[in-house]
């Protein structure tokens, strides 16, 4: 299965979305890893764009309970490669940025110390 154009848009325009959300917090580096562009902060991710299985989603921290009620809600799928089930990634079809925003947040929280 391929990307479509319209793949690499919302990619795109997701990454920069990205870049600007967290430009502003402090500590927060961007790196690569595995190839996807990778937010850290503390040295530990928070946020990863990926495309998994021909989607593109972003990944994010979350505590177990958050994490249940994320992947209740349509678009949010179990982190692969997550052993202690604390992350969760969302897709980009469909993602509403106002809803998502504090999920983001949420995620640099919890790499974050104090």
């Amino acid at each position: 299965m391929g990307k479509d154009a319209s793949e690499d848009v919302d990619y795109d325009a997701a990454l920069e979305r990205l870049r600007a959300e967290c430009a502003g917090w402090p500590g927060v580096t961007e790196a690569t890893s595995w190839g996807n562009p990778t937010f850290k902060a503390n040295g530990r991710g928070f946020a990863v764009l990926d495309r998994y299985k021909g989607r593109c989603c972003i990944y994010v921290q979350c505590g177990g309970g958050r994490r249940a009620a994320l992947l209740a809600q349509e678009g949010w799928f179990a982190a692969p490669y997550d052993k202690k089930q604390q992350a969760a990634c969302r897709l980009l079809d469909g993602l509403e940025w106002d809803e998502f925003l504090p999920v983001l947040r949420e995620s640099y929280e919890r790499v974050m110390p104090g």
